[in-house]
């Protein structure tokens, strides 16, 4: 990584993740017919029931690098109880363990078939429906076969970079 790329990157911050904006997208409702619908709907007054699991679950995928419990903190997901001011790291796994996969596994096919529908035609790209691009660079051996293809890269002003890239997109 160059120099400066590195100091651009340290200093942008990201912003907190608006959770608001994940509940206009994903409705309430959809959570609730995914439980029903694999039989896994919160009966017992428990401290986490299942649908605040299956949203803790998915603020876990968003949030990898926070704990459950920092996750569990910011989200304020769990039931008020006086007697036990916090929940345990135990209690969020057995909590997962009994939603188990079928509900999130629901709910995110269910997801995409809404979501997919919706402003089709804005991700037509050649009669196909593009979902995402990534980008890379990788740099090659600087060799007589390579320099046809790949080149020098350019760098600021007029000098060139020893080593030849190749960059790809998938």
């Amino acid at each position: 990584m160059i120099l400066s790329d590195a100091i651009l990157f340290a200093n942008e911050v990201p912003e907190p993740f608006d959770w608001n904006r994940l509940g206009e997208h994903l409705p309430f409702e959809w959570i609730e017919a995914a439980l029903v619908e694999q039989g896994k709907a919160s009966i017992r007054h428990r401290r986490l029931p299942a649908q605040q699991v299956v949203w803790l679950v998915i603020a876990l995928a968003l949030y990898r690098h926070h704990s459950i419990g920092e996750v569990l903190a910011e989200l304020d997901l769990a039931l008020p109880n006086v007697t036990a001011p916090f929940v345990t790291d135990g209690a969020v796994t057995r909590a997962r363990q009994r939603l188990g996969a079928k509900p999130v596994e629901w709910l995110c096919q269910m997801s995409a078939k809404a979501w997919s529908s919706q402003d089709k035609e804005a991700y037509l790209f050649n009669g196909l429906v593009l979902l995402a691009i990534d980008g890379t660079t990788l740099r090659t051996q600087d060799s007589a076969a390579n320099r046809p293809t790949s080149g020098p890269a350019l760098c600021q002003g007029d000098c060139r970079e020893a080593i030849p890239r190749v960059r790809g997109a998938t």
